[in-house]
């Protein structure tokens, strides 16, 4: 029985001849997950392996790419030293001819990741070469075996992840109180650690802090932020040792262990299939022992959302929360305030007013919030409404995916011939067998192997025909794009702060601040002298008023000692023309604070209209047009196919 392979692609051939030719230059991708790393290993064990392969190759070692802490169940795309091996490969002239890797499960544990990577670099003229077992894919064989390692990778890794879930699911449901594993709730320590049975029990220490927590909040009638400062005076501190955060006392004490005795394992967070059913196992209610009683736990509860009751006023809608990011690193994120004179809206960054309150406040300044949402959705209208930029942001669209459509096809057509040669020479060796034997068992012993290469050679061309299916739909995307130009040139314009929410959501926008805001907005509080003077729509004296300007208007107002009227009319004008803060104002003008109360109350009791009315012949100049907004960079994702098609997802990412 002969069992010939097909002619290897172009591609490869060509490199064949060029290995003969000269040295080859290769590059090392070591990778090792998390869970490697937590039982010691790391890259250094793998460099040692290919260092001395590539050296033992003759071959001149050019660099080396590693991924420490990553699973090998992510695509080339998604790993960070995986995606600049790719991006240099592409380069031209190229860098490197062969990419070497300790042994199979480096390149991934899942068949889709496995193979895609080798492909890509296939059709450039790259090849990988395995340590172990000392094969590459440069010929048959060795084609061969890498299909192999690919599908032992995957059953390897599907038969650990299966063993694993089972295990902890069994263990919820027959083991009191089990331990399932990670950091117990509060209140609860671990009892038989590092054992299969270990189980939670009450960790006394911890559940003092809680009926603590109830005396403030229900005896003293002291909401949470109230009880966090009190905890930290009486030097109780969290599990961490630090001092505690409101938030983080909430999220502890306010929990379902803590107020229901109950920890739920594979709850609302489970992982699901399509049709909504938990894929590891049901859920299961592990009940523990109770740190307060049942009354307890509904007094509490309902004094929590009482006192959040109260403390809430009137609320905004802010659709930048959370996508801003400070000069500090942190987030900003909406805060607002109404009162009888006046509202303000406006972003906050959280290192501000720090939650430990152990921490120094940042001095990220706040930012309007009107402007700054004005702004960036402007961006985001003009980027969505261009199709012509759309076009340029989709090239990369589909990742790895990009590539030659002939290549895959040719490939297809390579493996159908290579499927068809295997059940030919399946069905010569069953017919062989049967002269021989008429055992149904010794037939099937006999094309045992083959039909395993068979099975590989079909996964390998599913792959193959869903990749290309993707480069495909690159048409469609352009299509999509065009489509949204239109769709934002008609419905961004006029979406509500929700609608727009949910497109920054699709989009995964950022803001990232990259200066600070002008200093006449830092406090992020609206200007009550502008606010008058863009209501009135009335202009400025251009200059502080001469001693003939003054007695046109002193006569309106009270007479005050040692020229506090003047020097109070003098800084108002001066913040209006100027847009500057109080504090420079009366510095460059010699008045006192008493100027901001005079505007209040002339302007309350129409003072303030009649001064300016008399002074409407001299010299004017516009309202000072303040600078609201710091520098800043936007950046996001223009995804048609979650706008248009929510079925699916892309790349695309903008600046």
């Amino acid at each position: 029985m002969s069992n010939e392979s097909t002619a290897m692609p172009a591609a490869i051939e060509t490199a064949a001849r060029v290995i003969g030719t000269r040295t080859l230059r290769a590059v090392d991708y070591l990778r090792v997950s998390t869970e490697e790393q937590k039982k010691g290993y790391g890259v250094a064990r793998q460099s040692r392996k290919t260092t001395r392969h590539i050296a033992l190759k003759q071959w001149v070692h050019v660099g080396t790419y590693r991924d420490e802490g990553v699973s090998g169940s992510l695509e080339a795309a998604d790993r960070g030293d995986l995606k600049r091996l790719m991006d240099a490969a592409q380069q031209t002239p190229r860098p490197f001819d062969i990419v070497v890797v300790p042994d199979g499960r480096v390149i991934g544990r899942k068949g889709r990741a496995f193979w895609r990577w080798v492909w890509a670099l296939e059709d450039i003229g790259v090849y990988v070469a395995v340590v172990a077992d000392d094969y590459d894919n440069t010929n048959a064989d060795g084609r061969k075996k890498m299909r192999r390692e690919a599908d032992y990778a995957e059953t390897e890794w599907e038969t650990i992840r299966d063993r694993t879930q089972g295990g902890l699911q069994e263990k919820a449901e027959l083991t009191p109180a089990a331990h399932i594993g990670g950091p117990p709730p509060y209140g609860y320590r671990v009892a038989d650690q590092g054992t299969s049975g270990s189980y939670l029990v009450r960790d006394e220490d911890e559940a003092n802090v809680i009926k603590r927590v109830y005396a403030l909040v229900v005896g003293e009638g002291l909401n949470l932020r109230q009880t966090t400062i009190r905890l930290n005076a009486e030097g109780v501190t969290a599990r961490s040792g630090k001092a505690w955060r409101r938030d983080n006392l909430r999220d502890r004490v306010m929990s379902g262990p803590v107020l229901d005795g109950v920890l739920v394992f594979r709850g609302k967070h489970a992982i699901v299939d399509e049709n909504g059913n938990p894929v590891w196992g049901e859920s299961v209610r592990i009940k523990l022992p109770r740190i307060l009683t049942e009354e307890e736990s509904s007094e509490l509860q309902r004094k929590v959302a009482e006192s959040a009751k109260h403390s809430s006023g009137q609320r905004w809608f802010y659709p930048l929360s959370g996508r801003i990011v400070g000069l500090c690193g942190k987030k900003y994120t909406g805060l607002g305030y109404a009162t009888a004179r006046e509202a303000a809206r406006f972003y906050r960054c959280v290192g501000a007013a720090p939650k430990d309150l152990s921490e120094n406040p940042c001095g990220c300044s706040r930012i309007d919030a009107d402007a700054l949402e004005n702004h960036v959705w402007k961006h985001v209208t003009e980027i969505a409404s261009n199709s012509e930029k759309l076009q340029e942001l989709a090239a990369e669209w589909i990742g790895m995916a990009a590539g030659d459509t002939t290549a895959l096809v040719d490939r297809i057509a390579d493996l159908d011939q290579q499927i068809e040669a295997m059940n030919a020479s399946i069905t010569a060796v069953i017919v062989a067998t049967d002269k021989q034997s008429k055992s149904a068992n010794a037939i099937e012993a006999a094309t045992a192997v083959l039909n395993d290469e068979l099975q590989q050679l079909h996964a390998l061309r599913g792959e193959a025909v869903e990749w290309l299916a993707e480069m495909e739909e690159s048409d469609q995307q352009a299509r999509d794009l065009i489509a949204l130009a239109g769709m934002a040139k008609a419905s961004f314009p006029g979406m509500a702060p929700e609608q727009q929410a949910a497109i920054l959501s699709m989009m995964e926008l950022k803001v990232t601040i990259t200066g600070p805001v002008p200093d006449d907005r830092r406090g992020g509080v609206p200007c009550t002298v502008r606010a008058w003077y863009a209501a009135a729509g009335l202009d400025i004296p251009a200059a502080a008023l001469t001693d003939e300007e003054w007695e046109r208007i002193a006569p309106l107002l009270p007479k005050g000692r040692k020229g506090t009227a003047r020097r109070s009319v003098d800084a108002i004008f001066c913040k209006a023309r100027t847009g500057k803060s109080w504090p420079a104002v009366l510095k460059e003008t010699g008045a006192t604070i008493q100027a901001s109360k005079h505007f209040n109350t002339w302007t309350s009791d129409g003072t303030w209209s009649r001064v300016n009315a008399a002074l409407s012949n001299v010299e004017q100049v516009p309202l000072h047009e303040i600078q609201l907004l710091p520098s800043m960079v936007i950046e996001g994702r223009v995804d048609t196919s979650v706008m248009l098609h929510p079925e699916g997802r892309s790349r695309t990412g903008f600046q």
